[in-house]
């Protein structure tokens, strides 16, 4: 049985996911608009919503306001 370390060495995978806010460049405004809504006072939720029903965004609405609120939390 081998450390964390001695595995972490040898793994050949990789995570090649990029996150849906940062895909396209649509995606990226999409993503400043909605942190520029809740600063505005527009709930997470409701930012959430629109992100999935108006723009088609395919996360969950717990995965959307979860990232919502980190995202703005690291430029508040």
């Amino acid at each position: 049985m081998s450390s964390l370390e001695e595995f972490a060495k040898n793994e050949k995978t990789q995570s090649n996911r990029v996150a849906w806010r940062d895909r396209t460049e649509e995606n990226q405004k999409l993503w400043k608009e909605a942190i520029d809504g809740i600063n505005k006072g527009y709930s997470v939720t409701t930012v959430a919503r629109w992100l999935i029903k108006e723009k088609q965004c395919p996360l969950s609405i717990h995965t959307l306001r979860h990232q919502l609120k980190d995202t703005q939390d690291v430029y508040s």
